[in-house]
């Protein structure tokens, strides 16, 4: 092997490691963007509640979840009260809360996870995850590769590109998504789609107007305060009710895509 050939190696590996870096946040982020009492904010909330939702129409509590990219378990934490069985991973070495200490695994890539821990696993759940990502279908076929009996894949992410701002820099996103989008991902893998759908509908208006105006958006979510938290239960049970009622393609600041891999059954 010519020198040259070895420096091109060296150099795609320094570039796959330095990617691997990027996509995990350290504990100062962590501090930035999931603070303390960060649960009692209205899109955490919301949030929340849509993928309870979403789980009760597609698989058993029973079944075993894993949540890839957990930060610090703080939905790990709201679905096993909720009844799901779920556990999480995060490639960061952040500290867990102690309430789910013991069901996250830190500081481990999730390919990495013993074989017999990787069977159990029947629904993986990505939360504001592959928008961090530079080769999205690539990983999700990994993961397709390392987990045999996975059928039910969820996804939530950053929306419409129309919304893209600093906050998306500052946070390292790659892009934000259409339904469009997150459909040809599924297609592109030969998966099922079960179904997808904007969120967040309140937030879309006064996000655009942000972005044509070319107005900076708040690169932090400060956690509410005692007086504060009624409002943002709120304004999390209003973004519940929109989503209900409104039909699922009305543009939302965030989207949300279920797939069940080709050839597995719920």
């Amino acid at each position: 092997m010519t020198s040259a050939a070895c420096l091109d190696i060296m150099q795609t590996i320094d570039g796959i490691l330095a990617a691997r870096m990027e996509t995990a946040f350290s504990d100062q982020q962590y501090d930035l963007y999931y603070p303390p009492g960060i649960e009692c904010h209205w899109w955490t909330l919301a949030r929340n509640r849509l993928l309870a939702a979403i789980l009760r129409r597609e698989i058993s509590s029973a079944r075993s979840l894993l949540e890839v990219g957990c930060g610090r378990g703080l939905v790990v934490k709201d679905l096993r009260e909720r009844g799901f069985n779920v556990r999480g991973v995060e490639l960061a070495g952040v500290a867990p809360l102690t309430e789910v200490e013991q069901l996250v695994d830190a500081a481990t890539d999730v390919f990495d996870l013993p074989e017999a821990s990787r069977r159990c696993v029947t629904g993986i759940l990505l939360l504001d995850v592959v928008e961090h990502l530079p080769e999205v279908n690539t990983f999700l076929e990994r993961l397709d590769a390392s987990f045999p009996n996975l059928a039910l894949v969820v996804l939530t992410v950053p929306a419409r590109e129309e919304l893209w701002s600093n906050y998306d820099l500052t946070v390292g996103h790659f892009r934000r998504y259409t339904l469009e989008r997150l459909e040809n991902i599924a297609l592109d893998l030969g998966w099922s789609v079960r179904q997808t759908g904007y969120f967040f509908r309140l937030s879309y208006l006064p996000m655009r107007l942000m972005s044509l105006f070319g107005m900076k958006r708040n690169t932090r979510f400060d956690p509410p305060g005692k007086l504060m938290q009624p409002l943002h239960r709120l304004v999390s049970l209003l973004c519940r009710v929109e989503q209900v009622l409104l039909p699922q393609r009305i543009r939302g600041s965030s989207a949300y895509a279920v797939y069940q891999p080709a050839r597995r059954t719920l």
